[in-house]
């Protein structure tokens, strides 16, 4: 068996490691959340709360960014490989997300039916290569920057900023299952068509 003070450590280690993991997914699904508003505000000249929940989180974004830390983290010295598993992996992940909402909430929070080389407008090639620049730009400089902030905090202020933001995102999302964030500007209602074929 390892010493106590061996155990201790390598416990204190984990769960730094957790709340880090926790603090950076809220870094990236507020980043995601301003990044969304700033866009839809160069589109439409309008303020709009964009994402399912109601609070400044998009989570997709969140679990994005720890997605790709814990998939190609270690993989900083191959930025192709590092490009490719992020544009993959949020591609995929954007598909089932679209799928999902689609089916059970029978809306659109997004729509690339427009764009070039889409699959039934939940994820599209510029869609996907966008998820690509974003992995580089987490393991190159998002998380390197943000991972020496966290390095300051002592565990206990960590401890409670992120026992504060899960239960307000867990608030969030409970009140979101049956008052998804919805309107104008945010979503679009899928309208299902039956086209009758009148035979001679």
């Amino acid at each position: 068996m390892k010493p106590r003070a061996e155990q201790v450590k390598s416990k204190h280690k984990t769960q730094t490691k957790i709340l880090n993991y926790i603090l950076f997914f809220f870094v990236c699904a507020f980043i995601g959340w301003i990044w969304e508003i700033i866009l839809t505000f160069i589109q439409t000249g309008n303020i709009v709360n964009r994402g399912v929940l109601h609070g400044p989180w998009l989570p997709i974004y969140g679990f994005g960014g720890v997605g790709i830390l814990l998939l190609v983290g270690h993989l900083r010295k191959y930025p192709p490989l590092v490009f490719l598993t992020s544009a993959v992996f949020c591609g995929l992940m954007e598909y089932l997300t679209g799928w999902y909402l689609e089916t059970v909430k029978h809306m659109k929070w997004w729509d690339y039916s427009h764009m070039l080389f889409n699959l039934h407008g939940r994820v599209c090639l510029l869609s996907v290569l966008c998820f690509g620049l974003c992995g580089l730009f987490v393991i190159y400089i998002i998380y390197p920057r943000f991972h020496d902030t966290f390095a300051k905090l002592k565990v206990r202020p960590k401890q409670i900023i992120c026992s504060i933001l899960v239960v307000l995102f867990i608030a969030d999302f409970i009140y979101s299952i049956d008052h998804p964030n919805t309107g104008q500007g945010i979503t679009s209602e899928i309208v299902n068509t039956v086209i009758n074929h009148d035979s001679d």
